[in-house]
């Protein structure tokens, strides 16, 4: 797509930080560097990396529709990480379809990952890293470690016979319930986040849906920073055993918007079809009966997040 207007992140950074109708410090500067083609033109990001207040890196994938990536690294990022050490304070803006390598994410202090963001990205970009608008955006998708960290073979991608035979004897494992079942970190968790400001949420009550069947998930969230934003609670289940299908999987979430000091009640209804599997012999769904296991989380971090377990019996 060859938009008519397109506003770069180059103009729009001048625009607010040398800017007299934004209010700018006259004094300010902004200073551009292309593509890092040779270790002089390291260096030199290098040297003004030490003078700089802050330091922004814009990386991203070259690809298209028609055609997969070569591989989940971006392109020309060796530069990030020697050149980062030198800055006081550093932003990495990621423009990517899907999951990416990040190798030198320990060495910036923030990134924001815009996917596939359209014509006012810039706009949207800096009211992000300048604080006007509180980031509250999630990961649809779990960020890996290496290339292949699921050890997926050829015949299950992109299968065999061009494409044409293709095994899934992955099952339920793959994305975040890869990791979890193998006891792995990734780079990312799926439905992770950052913001502006801190959440909290109460233990949540269990109860029984006598209209619909079910159950009933009810917790409060609280704003319990300093600015507005919003909160994605999640909510994961890991239904019987004997249903072959043991991982911790997604079934409810919801943004929770709240400003300073507010606290809101979430309630959700876990229905038949949330404890339910795919049957391919009915053709049709099969309810899980027995216990299974509901998990309030903030993403499917379950090593580091704080999250409650609820105990359900299914019937």
């Amino acid at each position: 797509v060859d938009p008519s207007w397109l506003a770069t992140p180059l103009k729009t950074f001048i625009a607010r930080a040398e800017g007299s109708e934004y209010g700018a410090d006259s004094s300010s500067k902004v200073l551009y560097y292309g593509d890092a083609e040779s270790p002089d033109d390291i260096e030199e990001m290098k040297h003004a990396a030490k003078n700089a207040d802050a330091c922004f890196f814009f990386l991203s994938t070259n690809s298209g529709e028609g055609g997969d990536r070569d591989s989940l690294s971006l392109d020309h990022d060796d530069f990030v990480a020697p050149v980062a050490q030198h800055c006081s304070r550093s932003v990495a803006v990621v423009t990517t379809p899907g999951a990416t390598l990040l190798p030198w994410a320990d060495s910036v202090d923030a990134i924001l990952v815009n996917f596939m963001p359209g014509v006012a990205s810039a706009f949207a970009t800096m009211d992000v890293v300048l604080g006007d608008v509180n980031p509250s955006a999630k990961l649809p998708i779990t960020f890996p470690m290496i290339e292949n960290e699921e050890g997926m073979t050829e015949e299950q991608y992109p299968g065999l016979d061009d494409g044409m035979n293709v095994t899934y004897t992955e099952k339920w494992s793959f994305g975040y319930r890869h990791y979890h079942s193998h006891k792995l970190s990734p780079r990312y968790w799926f439905g992770e986040g950052q913001s502006y400001t801190t959440f909290e949420m109460t233990k949540p009550k269990l109860s029984e849906d006598n209209e619909g069947g079910g159950f009933k998930v009810k917790f409060t969230v609280s704003n319990t920073g300093k600015v507005k934003g919003a909160a994605v609670p999640q909510l994961y289940l890991q239904l019987n055993q004997d249903c072959d299908a043991p991982m911790f999987m997604l079934k409810k979430f919801e943004k929770v918007k709240m400003d300073v000091g507010e606290s809101k009640d979430v309630e959700w209804k876990v229905d038949e079809r949330d404890v339910s599997i795919w049957d391919a012999d009915k053709d049709g769904w099969s309810k899980c009966k027995g216990k299974a296991t509901a998990r309030l989380a903030w993403s499917a971090n379950f090593q580091d997040d704080k999250l409650y377990d609820l105990e359900l019996k299914v019937q």
